[in-house]
């Protein structure tokens, strides 16, 4: 790449920086690669270093914190067995697991913030900056001497199309950097359209179920509560008994509750896996379909751009 001029630093510096509103997701560095893709080759390296390490590392930070509350538990229970401690009492096990996890979720997130301002230093003075693994392995794959712009469009495409599904992590605001790679990319690539666009709606259609169930949740348990007010025999009395038609009510409304959260608990590691795999099989360089959406989304896209996308 040649020597950027002091507008193209600014401008990386500020792909990297946007860290620091990074909860948005990779919105800053999204919009910079959008609009300067085809002015600077500098700039778009260092946007796209930028866009797959604030997306990707919410998902190590996930996996962390997911690790850090497991270690915390096992640790504890090593500690309480060699101090005798009964595993009855369970009071001295916040003072254990909640400074670690507290420890964890702090320090990796400013772990998290402090990489990308050190990016945006590099920038400024001038410096060769890249990521852990993603930044030497994009320099390889799109800016490689012996690279064609023909493969390195189509990398950047896979890429991209990776950080669209990996946004999924984020709730609602996930949904944003799809969108701005679909409205400012679909003219250039239909492969990069369709899985931005799967990847918006998928995300879309998970949200407004997430509202539907929360809404759901809390009108069934203001309906129970009401039942239970209603069908008890003496609800202002302290001893007084159920009747036994509030007793089937509060039997239904345990049972209805398990259900609920066990929906959840399926669920939701459904979503992040099918997400997780089509950021993976996007990036090097797959055309996945979610299912159901993405047979849809195809039958919506002109028979010439499905096989524009069949053929990439």
């Amino acid at each position: 790449m040649e020597k950027p001029t002091s507008d193209e630093k600014v401008l990386a510096a500020l792909a990297h920086a946007s860290v620091l509103f990074a909860f948005f997701g990779p919105v800053g560095p999204t919009l910079i690669w959008a609009f300067q893709r085809n002015k600077s080759k500098y700039v778009r390296f260092h946007a796209l270093q930028a866009m797959g390490y604030q997306a990707l590392t919410f998902w190590a930070w996930f996996i962390g914190i997911f690790f850090a509350v497991f270690g915390g538990i096992v640790i504890s229970i090593i500690i309480a067995a060699i101090s005798n401690i009964e595993t009855t009492d369970m009071s001295v096990f916040p003072f254990i697991v909640q400074p670690i996890i507290m420890l964890s979720i702090f320090g990796l997130f400013g772990l998290f913030f402090l990489v990308g301002i050190i990016g945006a230093v590099f920038c400024m003075l001038d410096r060769d900056f890249n990521y852990p693994i993603i930044g030497r392995w994009l320099k390889g794959k799109l800016f490689g001497e012996q690279i064609r712009e023909e493969e390195t469009e189509e990398w950047e495409d896979n890429w991209v199309s990776g950080i669209c599904h990996s946004t999924a992590i984020l709730q609602l605001w996930g949904i944003v950097t799809p969108l701005i790679v679909w409205f400012t990319q679909k003219e250039r690539s239909a492969k990069l359209r369709f899985q931005a666009l799967q990847a918006a709606i998928y995300q879309l259609i998970a949200f407004a179920a997430y509202i539907i169930g929360t809404v759901a949740y809390m009108a069934f348990i203001f309906i129970m509560i009401f039942g239970l007010m209603i069908f008890s025999g003496s609800p202002t009395s302290p001893n007084s008994e159920l009747s036994p038609a509030a007793g089937i009510i509060s039997m239904l409304f345990f049972a209805i509750l398990m259900i609920f959260w066990l929906i959840i608990m399926i669920a939701m590691p459904i979503y992040y896996l099918l997400a997780g795999a089509a950021s993976i099989l996007t990036i090097r360089g797959k055309n996945f379909k979610y299912p159901i959406i993405g047979g849809i989304i195809s039958s919506r896209i002109t028979p010439q751009k499905v096989e524009e996308i069949i053929q990439s």
